[in-house]
């Protein structure tokens, strides 16, 4: 992978607020405003520009993180439409910079269908956007712009287009395993941990055993990605869980340290490999 130059600029001065951001030699620029900070943004020459946007949040209820995809001429005045209708978000993300209407339709497009294909992440948008047409030599241009979006949301940890087996750190495989539960995953590049379909996960729970995981399990349950068994819960998918003690909470019922207590084939922790 070829090294990028990117730069950061806090036009406020306010570490928590307003950033923006720039890449040598792109004609384009994101902002990335925490939604309390909304109002930096408003008096920017940037915000009648054509721009894609994203706005961020977590479900309160599961822990997920939430996206919506959406494209305006003037930008800013949609963000703040939305501020009064979409309770979700709390950071919104722009990219703009050399765009016009078909460009940002077409930015809408690829963003949303390959936000679906990564299932990264929930999904708020209602209506997938349909593909609109653009020159070859245009298409080449705005595909270009988009493979520049990709690369600053991942520096910021936004993976909503990363693909789990674009995002794998090499093919080793981690296991989770006692008497009454075994599992098998494999570390992403962010820090994430995808766990394996065919995965078994216990069915009881410490008393102690509480938070984020615990309400996982059970949306699990009712998702379908948990089907039980006399053996404990069995995962019908792979899913990926942010880190890897909350997936090894999740599957064995209890507080537990994922970086001690995924081991390679070898017998290796997580930590041992990565950290030490």
């Amino acid at each position: 992978m070829n090294s990028k130059g990117l730069q950061i600029l806090v036009p406020g001065g306010n570490p928590n607020g307003l950033k923006m951001i720039e890449l040598a030699g792109w004609v384009g620029k994101a902002f990335i405003v925490p939604r309390q900070n909304l109002k930096e943004l408003k008096d920017r020459p940037e915000t009648n520009q054509p721009g894609l946007y994203l706005l961020f949040g977590v479900d309160e209820d599961t822990g997920e993180e939430i996206v919506y995809i959406g494209e305006s001429e003037s930008f800013y005045s949609r963000i703040a439409n939305h501020d009064s209708k979409k309770d979700f978000w709390d950071t919104a993300v722009v990219f703009c910079g050399g765009l016009n209407r078909a460009f940002v339709k077409y930015l809408e497009y690829r963003a949303t269908t390959l936000a679906h294909e990564a299932s990264r992440m929930q999904i708020e948008n209602k209506v997938q956007p349909q593909e609109n047409t653009l020159s070859e030599f245009e298409k080449v241009s705005v595909d270009d712009f988009f493979e520049n979006m990709k690369f600053i949301l991942s520096v910021f940890k936004y993976e909503v287009f990363e693909k789990v087996e674009e995002s794998l750190v090499g093919h080793d495989v981690y296991y989770l395993k006692s008497e009454d539960y075994d599992a098998r995953a494999q570390l992403l590049a962010d820090g994430s941990l995808n766990v394996l379909q065919g995965s078994m996960s216990r069915e009881r729970e410490t008393e102690s055993f509480g938070g984020w995981s615990k309400v996982a399990r059970q949306r699990f349950l009712q998702d379908g990605t948990f089907e039980k068994t006399e053996y404990g819960f069995l995962f019908t998918r792979d899913v990926v869980f942010k880190s890897p003690s909350a997936a090894a909470a999740t599957i064995s019922g209890r507080s537990i340290n994922g970086w001690t207590a995924w081991k390679d084939e070898q017998g290796k922790t997580l930590d041992q490999n990565l950290r030490n």
